[in-house]
């Protein structure tokens, strides 16, 4: 499977830019994996790094190693991009192999709380992007301004305006992954707070309903729609709801039967989120 990984430039616990990036993930279809990455852990790149440090800096390497795309999303501080960022695009630059970005897609974005959506930001990442010999996707102009009020609760993106300009970004990264393309199926989601709306040609064929608490997601029911039962359908929406559980770091509570069959057939995975 394909790992798409996703980056915020930021170390702030309520981040909008690490709120954009997770989202971007859930917009990831599920035959691709979206991994969040982070480097809150990463030490400031220098020649005399102790043990811990280099083992620190090693893990960040081989975890953008795996990767095989990216989405990177910044805040703008001072006209430009985090130090953290710098730091974490820099320490990864130097390996045996070289630059570890070289040759891989990446989805650039920015954020801003004001009206120019971190423009300049943007712009010096895209320079960055381009050194470090990763391959910027249309639309390399992805502004997001006034970024606080996309949010609904719970983190979710659910703004109308710009949830399809990102979907469109997501399917143009989707397609510059070597052996990826665009899967033609018309199955879309859609994402609330309280549920997961699947769309076959914009007719509802099924839904799954969660409760969303502190650290927790609790699915209450999974259905579909009569008709479009035995088409898989009703995995799909319980893989999203994995998703949304790994992207925001949710245990999950397996309400209704068919969420706990699902995770009785695949242990892994149950083991992994599961309360109960």
């Amino acid at each position: 499977m394909k790992r798409i990984g996703l980056l915020a430039g930021s170390l702030r616990a309520e981040s909008y830019a690490r709120k954009v990036a997770r989202n971007l993930g859930l917009l990831v279809p599920n035959t691709v994996l979206a991994e969040p990455i982070s480097i809150a852990h990463l030490p400031l790149l220098h020649d005399h790094l102790s043990r811990r440090e280099q083992d620190a800096c090693q893990a960040f390497k081989d975890q953008i190693q795996r990767m095989d795309a990216f989405c990177i999303v910044t805040p703008e501080i001072n006209r430009g991009i985090p130090g953290c960022l710098k730091n974490a695009l820099d320490i990864a630059s130097v390996s045996y192999q070289g630059s570890l970005w070289e040759h891989k897609p990446v989805l650039i974005a920015s954020v801003s709380t004001g009206k120019l959506g971190g423009l300049s930001a943007s712009q010096q990442l895209k320079q960055l992007a381009l050194v470090l010999g990763m391959q910027p996707v249309q639309p390399t102009e992805i502004y997001i301004s006034d970024v606080r009020r996309l949010f609904a609760d719970h983190e979710i993106l659910t703004d109308d305006s710009v949830l399809p300009f990102l979907k469109m970004a997501i399917d143009n990264l989707i397609a510059a992954m070597p052996g990826e393309t665009v899967a033609t199926s018309r199955l879309t989601f859609q994402i609330g707070t309280d549920k997961i709306r699947l769309l076959q040609q914009d007719k509802q064929v099924g839904q799954a309903t969660f409760q969303w608490s502190t650290g927790l997601l609790v699915i209450s029911g999974v259905t579909i729609e009569p008709g479009f039962e035995r088409q898989g359908l009703a995995s799909q929406l319980m893989l999203k709801l994995v998703m949304i559980a790994r992207l925001f770091g949710l245990s999950i509570v397996a309400g209704c039967p068919y969420s706990q069959a699902f995770f009785k057939q695949h242990p892994a995975l149950g083991k992994a989120l599961c309360l109960q």
